[in-house]
């Protein structure tokens, strides 16, 4: 028995381990992600600027 706890123990480490990875993949991920939306933020209000800008010129 203290042979087939050992394995289990061993198998729930392994699965830990790649949920741990996994989970540091994913909030690389959202931090990519979160940077983009704030990027893409700044270039609709540099567009909405330059827009204005050549209204004025007009």
């Amino acid at each position: 028995e203290n042979m087939l706890l050992k394995e289990h123990f061993e198998a729930l480490l392994r699965d830990n381990q790649i949920l741990k990875r996994a989970v540091t993949i994913q909030h690389e991920r959202q931090k990519e992600y979160d940077e983009r939306g704030q990027e893409l933020q700044h270039l609709k209000q540099l567009v909405s600027q330059y827009q204005e800008q050549v209204r004025t010129l007009e």
